[in-house]
């Protein structure tokens, strides 16, 4: 494969692409354009995979915690296609008073469809979008922005402002908005892939959500097998015994009662957390995010 150097028509930046490429992505600032007559878009969608969405979503929750070894035999009963309309920008913000507090980042503002809070801070990629092609319009469900270009230009811009106050306060540096210098950059609408789908395992129908893109799996749900359930509870026993056992050393070498308290209510409160693990059916997870409201790698339904 033979390299060819290639000069962004935006920022000027230099990069090499194989020399069979005729669309590509800036990795500096974002940009598409075609390599040779260097035209930019603004309106581009990413291609979608090859690799079968429902596999893919099996496979991922086989590798879960407590999912059934036979999973990957489910049934897929339901595979839809979704193109998700997304607003690209290019965000460089630093602060003219601290020199360390800087930002620069890539960001994705979903703008519109069903799935739009579902695709709240997802990370999505900026390479491999191509310009736009009415055809992708028939290969599955197809939204408009609802959202204007504006209105995702606002909301990328506080993002950006709330990302250096946060970044002065872990450095304990008050961070006025008055004293940023902000960049903002759009980078164009793209419509992105989305799979939906569903599948049954014992009787039950459960849901995932996987990226078009590379397979990547959004959230999902399966059902935890009663042997890791009981595993679970067990643990929790196990976890309020310990602390009970070192409430009552405790209490022998200090000579009070309050150290039976010092350790059987830290083992309860650890407990609780394992048990209600436990106490469930199905569990939420995904491969990509944590969720906004705890964790959705391992998240209790």
């Amino acid at each position: 494969m033979v390299e060819v150097e290639v000069t962004c028509p935006t920022c000027s930046a230099k990069f090499k692409v194989p020399d069979t490429v005729e669309v590509a992505t800036c990795p500096y600032c974002g940009t598409t354009f075609h390599v040779h007559t260097k035209k930019t878009g603004e309106h581009f969608f990413f291609p979608p995979m090859k690799k079968d969405a429902g596999g893919v979503l099996l496979k991922f929750l086989s590798r879960q915690y407590g999912a059934p070894a036979d999973i990957t035999g489910a049934r897929i009963t339901k595979k839809e296609l979704h193109w998700v309309p997304v607003y690209f920008f290019y965000l460089h913000g630093r602060s003219r008073r601290w020199e360390s507090v800087e930002e620069v980042q890539f960001m994705g503002i979903p703008a519109g469809s069903p799935f739009e809070s579902l695709l709240q801070g997802y990370p999505f990629p900026i390479r491999g979008k191509v310009f736009f092609n009415e055809d992708i319009v028939k290969k599955g469900h197809y939204y408009e922005p609802e959202v204007s270009r504006e209105e995702a230009e606002e909301l990328a811009r506080v993002a950006l402002i709330n990302a250096l106050k946060g970044e002065g306060s872990q450095e304990d540096k008050h961070i006025s908005e008055e004293e940023l210098e902000l960049e903002v950059r759009y980078l164009g609408l793209v419509h992105y892939p989305l799979w939906e789908l569903r599948y049954e395992y014992g009787d039950k129908e459960y849901w995932g959500y996987v990226d078009g893109t590379d397979g990547r799996v959004i959230s999902a749900e399966y059902p935890l097998e009663s042997g890791a359930r009981k595993k679970a509870t067990a643990l929790a026993m196990g976890v309020v015994g310990a602390g009970a056992v070192l409430g009552v050393i405790a209490s022998a070498m200090f000579g009070t009662p309050w150290g039976i308290l010092g350790g059987v209510i830290p083992g309860i409160a650890g407990a609780w957390g394992i048990g209600s693990k436990g106490a469930v059916k199905k569990r939420i997870v995904s491969g990509v995010m944590k969720g906004r409201s705890g964790n959705l790698y391992f998240q209790p339904i």
